[in-house]
């Protein structure tokens, strides 16, 4: 039977980004300002208040506020739903909407040509084409959620009966905002709804059917899979089939006679037992503080630390040290003292409780303070990517709070340099030409997470796909791990509104953050 998630595979398909090389506060002066950027500690001062009852207050005057000029319940309904700066199906998008996600809408509606069911102005700002995927309510929209096994068979359509939404959107709060998986095995079918068992015994033959030819002549092989002539046919439900090594991103499971598969956030199905769940390196930067602060090194390389042997004749040797054990990459090294010239050597210094220990050159990189550009607002959080040392700092204003190491550009996929503004924040977005590990360049990465494109299709973002932080390693974008990319997400400018996806700096009055990108 088919379900609700069946019809929205026909919607809105994301627009593909080729990335990777092949926001003040809110909006700019005169511009409504985004929820969430008032300080409710701003009423304490004034009434002597107890803070927390200043900000429940102050929450529950927010809350009349927007029941008042907001009276309107909206649910996304389309697989993406663009923002726009006014009530025109060819004005400037400000911003992106995905499905799943609940908005509140003023009452009044403009109606105009190219817009089914008319324009509504959305809180915070912007406006929205009820025809183009809002279903619109006076009443708060219910949200119906999997048990913790996933939907089981029959659970949606009952959940449709009740027009109620079954699709969560994005966790942007979260390290990854989607669950995302490794197709661990070759030819794997992706189908349009949830196959049944003889639909999925079809698409079966089909890939062993290819796998044999390969073996053979993969020009045969390839024509085979295009047409399917010259074996069995599969079956029509199979979207497409997917090498070892693509990557996809979803938002749950659903269950089909005792059969589990993973629902991507396309609206298609893969078996999840041919699947592998990815949730990225563990590793994290460090927050600075008075007590913590730059310079600070971390190893980008793991490497056992030398000793000093200095010799009679004044020249200068080096031993390991044998008591040591290896410091593995991706540590930060709270005893670095400082580089310095040995015998013609550049070493990291060490203090250990040994005694001073030493680390080439290319085993560590260092993460310096400099001056804030000119053109950087003195409030403004903005980033740092030092490429010769693979770090990155956030700064607010000239105060260094966070730093990390990141993967650039490898050779002939240089990573730009120079100062830049984010044009546009994305919760995920897909993208192409993502890097070595990330599979097959023929291929994309679905709704990679965090994105902030900089300049053209440069961007920093999450890299589930490999732990090789500190080290080159992308096609032009600055990588991050998941933790990273979402903490500099959350700082930088343009803040993105509760509920949206994304909001874009171009042509808009909002404000992107700057980006330093030096040598």
């Amino acid at each position: 039977m088919p379900t609700i998630l069946t019809i929205l595979t026909v919607l809105t398909v994301l627009t593909v980004l080729t990335a990777c090389g092949s926001e003040h506060s809110g909006p700019k002066p005169g511009a409504e300002q985004a929820v969430g950027d008032g300080d409710p500690a701003a009423g304490k001062a004034a009434s002597g208040a107890d803070p927390k009852a200043a900000a429940e207050a102050a929450r529950k005057a927010e809350a009349a506020r927007i029941d008042a000029d907001f009276p309107l319940h909206g649910a996304v309904t389309t697989t993406e739903l663009r923002v726009l700066s006014e009530p025109q199906p060819e004005a400037t998008v400000i911003g992106w909407l995905r499905i799943g996600a609940r908005a509140r809408l003023a009452d009044e509606e403009k109606r105009v040509a190219g817009c089914k069911g008319g324009f509504h102005r959305l809180h915070p700002y912007g406006w929205v084409c009820k025809g183009d995927g809002m279903e619109v309510r006076k009443t708060p929209i219910e949200v119906e959620r999997p048990s913790d096994d996933g939907w089981k068979e029959g659970q949606i359509e009952k959940a449709a009966a009740k027009k109620a939404l079954v699709l969560p959107p994005p966790a942007g709060d979260e390290r990854l905002p989607y669950s995302y998986y490794y197709v661990k095995e070759p030819a794997v079918p992706e189908y349009h709804r949830l196959p049944s068992r003889d639909e999925q015994r079809a698409a079966q033959a089909k890939t062993e059917h290819f796998l044999k030819l390969l073996q053979k002549d993969e020009k045969r092989a390839k024509a085979y899979m295009a047409d399917g002539t010259g074996g069995p046919a599969g079956t029509a439900i199979a979207a497409r089939y997917l090498d070892r090594g693509f990557y996809v991103a979803s938002n749950g499971t659903e269950v089909r006679a005792f059969r589990r598969f993973v629902r991507t956030t396309q609206g298609r199905y893969i078996k999840q037992a041919q699947l592998e769940t990815r949730k990225g390196h563990d590793f994290h930067g460090i927050e600075l503080t008075a007590d913590v602060t730059l310079p600070l090194a971390f190893t980008s390389r793991t490497a056992r630390p030398l000793i000093l042997d200095p010799r009679d004749d004044g020249s200068i040797a080096w031993k390991q040290d044998e008591q040591g054990e290896p410091i593995a990459r991706q540590t930060h090294l709270t005893g670095w003292k400082g580089r310095k010239n040995l015998g013609g050597h550049v070493m990291h210094e060490l203090e250990t409780e040994r005694g001073p220990r030493y680390l080439k050159a290319w085993f560590a990189a260092v993460a310096e303070k400099i001056a804030r550009p000119k053109e950087v607002a003195a409030d403004e959080p903005w980033v740092h990517v030092d490429l010769g040392e693979q770090v990155l700092v956030l700064y607010q204003g000239d105060t260094p709070i966070y730093t990390t190491l990141v993967s650039s550009g490898v050779e002939d996929h240089a990573t730009p340099t120079g100062l830049f503004q984010i044009q546009r924040k994305r919760i995920t977005d897909t993208m192409a030409d993502i890097g070595p590990d990330a599979g097959d360049d023929r291929y994309r990465i679905e709704d990679v997470p965090y994105t902030q494109y900089f300049e053209g299709s440069f961007a920093l973002h999450a890299a589930f796909w490999h732990t090789g932080f500190g080290l080159p390693r992308s096609h032009g974008c600055i990588n991050l791990t998941p933790d990273d990319a979402h903490r500099i997400f959350g700082a930088t400018w343009p803040k993105i509104p509760e509920g949206w996806h994304g909001a874009s700096t171009v042509d808009t009055k909002l404000e992107g953050s700057h980006v330093l990108i030096t040598p």
